[in-house]
């Protein structure tokens, strides 16, 4: 098998988010902002044709490989409630539906790695609904930066000074982080959410969508007051 190539990692950057699984698909966008983001999806992503060979880092202490076969992948097909296939308009990255496979098989020998409160929505598939931060370490073995995403508080607003130090310290640094949402009260606003976050600078904030493949730029304020966490990693750190 061979490394996926640098065109291959790309790809991930517009990769449609389809399962519910935002926190896997903007955590794959994010490593390929920083160049040892990028190293890692190399040495972790195996292909050969369409089967692929994928490896977590730090799986409770250890490193796991799994071979995803292309009937596995064939297998994972998005359904509707009635479990009747969905049509997609945009074609499944082969990729990410790699990592997915291999998340489930993950899952189904570990099942401790899926957070107890995200196993209560129900899901088509095991690997849908994780913490961005749980997904990260195994993947990469190295422990993320996160601010407030295991914290009960809905926004950052009493974390802003936190906030804007990491604002300043990602547009000086540069890496790979993912900004999330949490829950609110109102049932107008929508279920808590991952983004991918493409660039801070003078005081903006760009975000990417995977779900609905769109850009999304605000200011400091702004994010402080509906972003509830953020996660990942400078580049420094992720260096062998």
């Amino acid at each position: 098998m061979r490394p996926i190539t640098s065109d291959e990692i790309l790809s991930l950057r517009f990769a449609k988010q389809n399962f519910r699984d935002c926190y896997l698909v903007s955590s794959l966008n994010a490593l390929t902002r920083c160049e040892n983001g990028r190293n890692i999806l190399e040495r972790n992503i195996l292909r050969d044709g369409d089967n692929f060979c994928v490896r977590f880092n730090d799986v409770n202490g250890s490193s796991e490989t799994y071979l995803v076969k292309q009937a596995e992948c064939d297998e994972l097909i998005l359904c509707d409630k009635y479990m009747e296939p969905v049509l997609l308009k945009v074609p499944h990255n082969p990729i990410v539906k790699a990592v997915e496979v291999a998340m489930n098989k993950l899952l189904s020998v570990h099942s401790d790695r899926k957070p107890f409160l995200c196993k209560i929505p129900e899901c088509q598939e095991k690997f849908e609904f994780n913490k961005v931060s749980n997904f990260l370490k195994m993947f990469t073995g190295v422990r993320p930066v996160t601010l407030n995403e295991a914290g009960l508080k809905m926004n950052l607003k009493k974390d802003a000074q936190s906030a804007q130090r990491l604002f300043s310290e990602i547009n000086e640094r540069g890496g790979s982080f993912v900004a999330g949402t949490g829950y609110h009260l109102s049932p107008f606003e929508d279920l808590p959410h991952c983004y991918t976050v493409t660039n801070i600078e003078n005081g903006k904030i760009d975000l990417y969508d995977c779900r609905r493949q769109i850009h999304i730029t605000k200011d400091e304020n702004n994010t402080i007051g509906s972003i509830k966490y953020f996660c990942g990693y400078f580049n420094e750190m992720l260096g062998v």
